[in-house]
């Protein structure tokens, strides 16, 4: 039988509306972050189908490229270790990543379900960090014809999700800084100084 969003809500002892519009990441809904975690963390552990819900893999959070080299180890959910190997994260968000140039042994992927867990290494801040993700799109890289795998952090804890909202904060500003200083536009709030004519 399905798990419906009034279980999740009956486990959590929420309401049925707070739960469907966290689920629906209503834009127009308030609730703390730690409120959502428990929320989407609740509804993958009772195995709630996402697939059903408006929104399930919007974006609520800019990605910054990075393209750093990441450890990948491919995870069965019965917690065998299917593959391993290394990845480039061509972008990264408090969401999910972009994962490019897969090399790993085996060359696919699992029919049952399963997680990839993956480790930062070029990139110190995030070291500590393991990001568990699900495969949400592949494609392919219209340059170069390799997979690339959309994936999302699942099971991210509160402080996880803050380590990486403040990393991408610090990146995209260092990136928007970049991009003013190679156009000569002043950031916005600065004083533009006006010639005046005598």
């Amino acid at each position: 039988m399905a798990v419906s969003q009034q279980d999740i809500a009956d486990v959590l002892g929420l309401s049925r509306t707070t739960v469907t519009k966290i689920l629906n990441r209503d834009p127009k809904y308030s609730a703390s972050e730690a409120t959502r975690e428990l929320v989407f963390s609740t509804a993958e552990k009772m195995g709630y189908d996402f697939t059903t819900i408006r929104r399930p893999f919007k974006r609520e959070y800019g990605r910054t490229e990075i393209n750093a080299k990441c450890d990948i180890e491919i995870v069965t959910e019965d917690s065998q270790l299917f593959d391993k190997g290394q990845a480039i994260a061509r972008n990264i968000g408090v969401g999910g990543a972009l994962l490019t140039h897969l090399q790993l042994p085996r060359n696919c992927l699992p029919l049952s379900k399963f997680v990839i867990r993956c480790r930062f290494v070029d990139m110190p801040v995030l070291a500590d960090l393991t990001g568990e993700c699900q495969v949400v799109r592949i494609s392919d890289s219209a340059e170069q014809g390799y997979p690339e795998l959309g994936v999302r952090f699942v099971n991210a804890t509160v402080t996880d999700r803050k380590a990486l909202k403040d990393f991408v904060d610090v990146r995209m500003a260092e990136q928007q800084a970049a991009r003013l200083a190679s156009t000569g536009a002043k950031p916005s709030g600065e004083p533009v100084s006006v010639a005046q004519s005598s």
